[in-house]
C-alpha cells in the first residue's frame, strides 16, 4: 500500500485531536507546543490517554498528554545524568583490571576474546573511530607513534560508544570475565546483560525518545534474591533499580545518589499521573532496591 497521508498545519493538526475527542482548553497554546516537539512525537504520548486507538477517554486533556510529555522529559535527564557517572566509572574500572592483567593492547589480542570474527568486526570500528577522531590526545598519538590506530585501551575507551564497551566486556574469554566480575561484586552474566540493557537506554535518551514506559529490547538478567522480587526485567523501573545498586559501588558516589533518589521521588510526586506511570515504569519507591540502599 502506497503512504497518501498529508501534512497538516499546526492549527488542523489540533483540530484533529479535538475530532478524536481530546479536550483543549487553549487552542493557540496548544499549537505552540506542536510547534515545538513535533505532532507524531506529541502522539506517542497521546495513547495511555486513549480508549482505542484514535479515540480518546471521555475526560482526557490536551494538559494530561503535556504534563506525561514533560514528566518523561524530566525522567530521561535524570536517567541519563546516572548513567553518565555509571558508564564513566565501568569505563575506568574496565581499563584499569584489563590493562594491569593484561597489558595496554589488551583489547588488540585476539587470545582475549572468545568470537574471533566478532572482535575483528568490533576492532575495525574502534579504529575506524579513532581515525575520524579529532580529540587533541589522539592527534598527538598519531603524529607520536608508528602502530595508530592501535591505541592503548585507556586511550581508546575514550573513544567508543557506551554499546562497543558492552561488547568488549560480553566478549572476553570467561576467566577474564569471571576476574572482573569478582572485583566489581556482580557475577559476569549479570554485568553482561545490565552493560548492554544500560547501552540501550543510554542511547534511547541519547535521541531523546519516549522512556517511562519503553520496553527494553532485550530482557536483563536478574538475580534470583529476594531483594529483586517483583523487579520486571523488561521495564524502565529495572534499569533505575540496576543504577541504584551499581552507584553504591562507586566510591564517592553516594551524595550524587542520594540527590538523584530524591529527585526522581520528587518527580513522581509532582506527577498527577503517578500511579499509571508507575505501573508503566513498573517501579514503586517502596522496593527495597531503592528504599533500603
Amino acid at each position: 500500500m502506497k503512504y497518501s497521508k498529508h501534512p497538516l498545519n499546526y492549527s488542523e493538526q489540533v483540530k484533529l485531536l479535538e475530532s478524536r475527542g481530546l479536550i483543549i482548553s487553549d487552542f493557540e497554546k496548544a499549537q505552540q507546543f506542536l510547534a515545538k516537539v513535533n505532532y507524531y512525537r506529541f502522539s506517542a504520548y497521546c495513547l495511555p490517554f486513549e480508549n482505542i486507538r484514535h479515540q480518546f477517554k471521555e475526560s482526557a486533556t490536551f494538559t494530561d498528554v503535556e504534563s506525561l510529555y514533560k514528566f518523561d522529559r524530566q525522567l530521561r535527564q535524570l536517567v541519563d545524568n546516572a548513567l553518565e557517572v555509571v558508564e564513566i566509572y565501568l569505563r575506568a574500572k574496565l581499563t584499569y583490571l584489563l590493562t594491569m592483567s593484561h597489558g595496554p593492547f589488551v583489547h588488540e589480542k585476539q587470545e582475549n576474546f572468545f568470537k574471533l570474527e566478532l572482535h575483528s568486526q568490533w576492532l575495525e570500528r574502534v579504529h575506524d573511530e579513532a581515525t575520524r577522531s579529532k580529540e587533541t590526545f589522539i592527534l598527538h598519538y598519531k603524529n607520536k607513534y608508528d602502530d595508530f590506530p592501535k591505541l592503548p585501551l585507556w586511550m581508546a575507551v575514550e573513544v567508543m560508544s557506551f554499546g562497543a564497551l558492552s561488547k568488549l566486556f560480553s566478549n572476553l574469554k570467561r576467566d577474564v570475565q569471571t576476574e572482573i566480575g569478582k572485583t566489581l561484586g556482580f557475577h559476569h552474566s549479570l554485568l553482561i546483560s545490565w552493560i548492554h540493557s544500560m547501552s540501550f537506554v543510554r542511547n534511547v535518551c541519547a535521541h531523546h525518545a519516549r522512556l517511562w514506559n519503553r520496553e527494553i529490547a532485550i530482557s536483563m538478567k536478574l538475580p534470583r534474591s529476594e531483594d529483586w522480587r517483583g523487579v520486571v526485567p523488561k521495564r524502565i523501573g529495572s534499569i533505575l533499580y540496576i543504577i541504584n545498586v551499581l552507584l553504591k559501588t562507586i566510591p564517592s558516589a553516594e551524595s550524587f545518589q542520594n540527590n538523584w533518589n530524591k529527585e526522581i521521588e520528587s518527580l513522581l510526586d509532582s506527577s498527577s499521573h503517578a500511579s499509571f506511570i508507575l505501573r508503566g515504569m513498573a517501579f514503586s519507591i517502596e522496593h527495597c532496591l531503592w528504599s533500603e540502599l
